[in-house]
């Protein structure tokens, strides 16, 4: 396999990192349109200044070095047992030598808790879908457009978008996410429980407990119970289902 190193991107390199991520977007528009048109998100480019700037504040951002050479970069961002790909760019002057498949395999084994995988690439960007699904072994499962909307995307920011998805076997470092996740909202029933019917807070944490019960999330949880991967002594009140709606009736 090509070899490449994932070094955490430094705050002197942010500015150009953003500028190599565009150049790389719209040599894929440009080699499929042609020409520059309205498939350009502001400014000439496939995809914002402002876009990226936020996937960096909010992931984990890392150059895609070889020989010592920076030649892409990912961003990603991690909870518990999901983990998603933000950005993987790689520059278009080293296509096809295996460096986007040996960035994604660093990536899968920097985070062995991460059992599903999930990432967004434009409708025309022929070369990520075949490198998504071909290479990496993602699946689509989406296509975002005015009559399908992503969740919580209320400016439709992506619109004309395919959305991909992985899902890997359990690991110990899965199944301890697993744990940690049940902990957290065990603790959240306790001290919704002990709480005043009227207080603020504790319709807060119910809110937060009723995105949890119909969320993926949970049913990966109720799954790897199922499964009998659990601990016989962990507390795992929220995996069942009377429990969580006597609270969510009131």
């Amino acid at each position: 396999m090509t070899e490449i190193q994932l070094v955490p991107l430094e705050s002197s390199d942010r500015e150009q990192f953003i500028k190599d991520n565009q150049e790389a977007f719209n040599y894929g528009a440009l080699e499929e349109f042609g020409q520059r048109d309205d498939h350009f998100e502001e400014d000439g480019e496939i995809i914002s200044h402002e876009t990226i700037s936020r996937s960096i504040d909010e992931g984990e951002a890392f150059r895609i070095m070889q020989d010592n050479k920076p030649v892409g970069g990912v961003v990603i961002r991690t909870e518990y047992d999901l983990g998603e790909l933000e950005l993987l760019f790689v520059s278009p002057a080293v296509h096809s030598k295996g460096i986007g498949y040996a960035a994604w395999c660093a990536i899968e084994a920097m985070h062995p808790e991460v059992t599903v995988w999930e990432t967004v690439t434009p409708y025309f960007e022929k070369r990520n879908v075949h490198f998504y699904v071909n290479r990496c072994g993602f699946h689509i499962i989406a296509y975002y457009n005015e009559h399908f909307c992503a969740e919580n995307d209320k400016d439709g920011e992506m619109f004309d978008m395919f959305a991909f998805q992985k899902i890997l076997p359990n690991t110990p470092q899965s199944i301890k996410a697993n744990i940690e996740r049940i902990t957290y909202f065990e603790n959240i029933m306790d001290k919704i429980q002990a709480m005043e019917s009227h207080s603020p807070e504790r319709a807060r944490l119910l809110c937060e407990l009723s995105d949890y019960y119909s969320s993926d999330a949970w049913k990966r949880d109720f799954a790897t119970n199922e499964a009998g991967l659990l601990p016989k002594k962990l507390k795992r009140g929220v995996l069942f289902e009377d429990g969580i709606n006597d609270l969510l009736d009131e």
